[in-house]
């Protein structure tokens, strides 16, 4: 497995890591807004927003004991209540930081790439009668030693770049059938035939976020996803018109 091919998937530690934020909420209400915050801070999530509030103020109240002889109900249901919204929002807030590390290492690798071939480059550029007799018996075989770094830079082979590909539309999660959705990344036939019971059930998918999740895929797997599939707007219902009686 190369490198990039790691790169790709989130590991254990870092998820581990991220998910810290859990912790005020397993402490109990009283610090459940600490980590509820953090992550609206970070990620700008509104859900996130709203369940800090919420829970700083019922761990107020909690505190103070306001509910009088129910304080301890409350408190424990405050408690089960801010561990399940806190489990719900943690896939969308790993998903959003993966996003954010991704496109980061993206934005910095062609930069290194034109850094390293400066130097290459340079030493190339007065080629002497001996090396231009070399470069003539060496000018076929060139491209392909070539074509295999690339290929082993992205994690492929060199026969899936040399061969030609034709461009390729997205597929349209919102109208594909059920063998076009197991051929996606991720995808498989078990997947594809859930995510089409809900889509038929629901009437459609509002994003690819929730075309994954309701597939079963991974954070890392959802971001691979966008390469090859787009989600159209969510096709309307007919309208119904009641019938006017005049009395």
């Amino acid at each position: 497995m190369s490198s990039s091919t790691r790169e790709a998937v989130p590991g254990w530690g870092w998820m581990l890591g991220v998910s810290a934020w859990l912790l005020p909420v397993f402490f109990g209400p009283g610090f459940a807004w600490i980590g509820f915050l953090i992550v609206g801070a970070v990620s700008q999530r509104g859900a996130a927003y709203v369940a800090a509030l919420v829970s700083g103020v019922l761990g107020f109240t909690i505190g103070v004991e306001v509910w009088g002889g129910f304080t301890d109900i409350v408190a424990a249901i405050v408690h089960l209540a801010g561990i399940v919204v806190a489990l719900a929002l943690n896939p969308a807030w790993l998903r959003t930081l993966w996003e954010r590390r991704v496109a980061g290492k993206d934005k910095n690798r062609p930069a290194v790439w034109r850094r390293a071939a400066e130097p290459v480059a340079a030493a190339s550029a007065r080629p002497t009668r001996s090396s231009r007799r070399g470069s003539k018996r060496a000018s076929k075989p060139a491209p392909e030693r070539e074509t295999t770094r690339t290929a082993e830079a992205v994690g492929a082979t060199s026969a899936d770049l040399l061969q030609p590909r034709e461009a390729v539309e997205p597929v349209d999660v919102q109208t594909a059938s059920a063998d076009e959705l197991a051929e996606l990344p991720g995808m498989n036939r078990s997947k594809a035939r859930r995510a089409v019971r809900a889509r038929t059930k629901e009437g459609g998918f509002v994003s690819l976020e929730q075309f994954g999740e309701t597939a079963g895929l991974q954070p890392h797997e959802i971001v691979r996803l966008r390469a090859a599939a787009t989600c159209s707007p969510r096709p309307r219902g007919e309208r119904r018109f009641g019938r006017r009686v005049d009395l």
